[in-house]
């Protein structure tokens, strides 16, 4: 064979393959779309802001009291007290609250034939307030508030008179045992149809002496605080004077006829101020609610302060209670308790009495978007008094309802003296189940869940106080929102710190 051809072939043979191989390939071409990425922020439907009434209170104090002589006559005899005439005794359980003195004129034994139990100590205030309840039991007589002069031998009576023949009258008496007759009447008014002698009824009465006169002037109230009568008298004799003591007093005469009443008498005080109201000074202003309560849980009255003082009617309850303890209440005017401060059982809330409050403003520092707090605030640095406060507030301001708790850190630091509760509300009444340290202890570090709604605001309200003063405590809470009740669902956490003070 020749070589020479047998190289030829495989050449020919090598260039057929190339060319069959490059029969299988194709060129192409790629071509993209330009794509942009855009990142824009979105506010979190939840956050945190401020609360509507930056402030707690811290403090609350009595800074003058006009009762000279006060007893709600829960025992008998009352200490310092004496009786001319007639029979007098504890009536347990009678009065308006509590026990009451009951008195009846059984021997004519008393100042101008009357009967009268009454301070034993000399006064000699030219003016002067005198309160007191009082209900007839059975029968028919006077019954009332006699004033005795220094000798005890003048007197002048304020009186209701019921007489078995019908007559119903609120009388103003002078008697002086030197004179012919005694008696005399200064003035007189005849009650109303609606008068029920039965019921409890409050005597005030108010005398001014002058170098001239002595000038008397009496109300009468029913237990809703409403007036049923007013009367006033001026006495201008020679013989004039000055109570010296004072007291209650019952009188039965032949005019009055039927048989001997019993009365009983409870609240009784002598003031040199107005006995009918209790002031309060020191409001942060107007829309805070004022209450006193006395110690039965009972509300005595409540009113709405339209400048930083006020004046509150306590005329159906001018010795609250029984003449111990009471409490008094302010709410911010959204509802929520700012202060409880309870009376110590060794004094009692007197009308004519005024209170001083103090409070506190609130430091705040919200964080971007609201989605964390710095709180401080000073509260109450005793037992008796609870400060209540509104620090935050969370906003909802999604279309859609979300969950929310706190929890407390074990960062957290509660001395010994600290004693709060830290909850989420939508009002007073709506609360979730709080936080709770008692005596440094933590009780409870979570709050209960609480449903925000579709935009409105939740409430973080804080309650307590310390010990007493001086002491100061961190609390570092997380809010917790989900988007499904319980927590099971997307979860986030903003955490909050609340420095309190004493």
């Amino acid at each position: 064979m020749d070589t020479g051809a047998l190289k030829t072939c495989s050449t020919i043979t090598l260039i057929v393959f190339i060319i069959s191989s490059f029969s299988y390939s194709y060129a192409s071409i790629l071509v993209y779309s330009p794509a942009s990425i855009y990142v824009s922020p979105v506010s979190p439907p939840i956050i945190l802001e401020e609360g509507e009434y930056p402030l707690t209170f811290t403090g609350i104090s009595r800074t003058s009291r006009g009762a000279v002589v006060y007893t709600d006559f829960e025992t008998y005899p009352v200490q310092g007290w004496t009786s001319g005439g007639g029979a007098w005794s504890l009536a347990g359980g009678g009065g308006y609250k509590g026990n009451a003195l009951s008195g009846t004129d059984n021997n004519d034994g008393g100042l101008g034939g009357a009967a009268q139990y009454y301070y034993n100590s000399p006064l000699s205030y030219s003016s002067a307030w005198v309160s007191v309840k009082v209900r007839l039991v059975s029968g028919y007589t006077y019954y009332g508030i006699p004033l005795m002069d220094i000798r005890r031998n003048r007197m002048y009576t304020v009186e209701i008179f019921v007489s078995s023949g019908g007559a119903r009258r609120l009388d103003v008496w002078s008697y002086n045992v030197e004179t012919r007759n005694g008696w005399s009447t200064l003035a007189s008014g005849t009650l109303p149809g609606s008068f029920n002698p039965s019921q409890w009824y409050i005597m005030v009465v108010n005398y001014a002496v002058s170098a001239s006169a002595v000038n008397i002037y009496a109300w009468l109230y029913d237990l809703n605080g409403n007036m049923v009568i007013s009367v006033s008298a001026s006495s201008t004799s020679a013989r004039r004077f000055t109570p010296a003591y004072i007291g209650v007093g019952v009188d039965w005469t032949s005019t009055v006829g039927g048989s001997r009443g019993i009365v009983y008498f409870d609240d009784f005080i002598i003031s040199t101020v107005d006995p009918r109201n209790v002031g309060f000074d020191g409001l942060p202003g107007s829309g805070y609610k004022v209450a006193v309560i006395d110690s039965f849980g009972d509300k005595v009255n409540e009113t709405t302060s339209t400048t930083s003082s006020l004046k509150l009617g306590v005329v159906n309850d001018v010795v609250i209670g029984t003449g111990s303890d009471g409490r008094i209440m302010i709410s911010f005017p959204n509802g929520f308790t700012g202060l409880n401060y309870t009376v110590p059982s060794s004094d009692a809330i007197l009308g004519g009495d005024t209170y001083t409050l103090t409070w506190s403003s609130i430091t705040y520092s919200i964080g971007t978007n609201g989605t964390s707090a710095y709180a401080s605030m000073m509260i109450s640095g005793s037992s008796l008094l609870l400060s209540g406060a509104i620090p935050l507030k969370i906003r909802n301001r999604d279309s859609k309802s979300y969950y929310l708790r706190l929890i407390m850190d074990s960062s957290s630091t509660t001395p010994a003296t600290l004693t709060i509760n830290v909850t989420l509300a939508i009002s007073p009444s709506i609360q979730a189940s709080p936080i709770r340290v008692s005596s440094g202890t933590v009780l409870s570090s979570t709050t209960g869940w609480l449903t925000i709604p579709a935009n409105s605001v939740v409430y973080v309200y804080v309650a307590g106080y310390f010990t007493s003063s001086g002491y100061s405590a961190t609390l570092r809470l997380y809010l917790e929102y989900s988007t499904l009740s319980g927590g099971w669902g997307v979860n986030v956490y903003y955490p909050i710190t609340i420095v309190l003070g004493s």
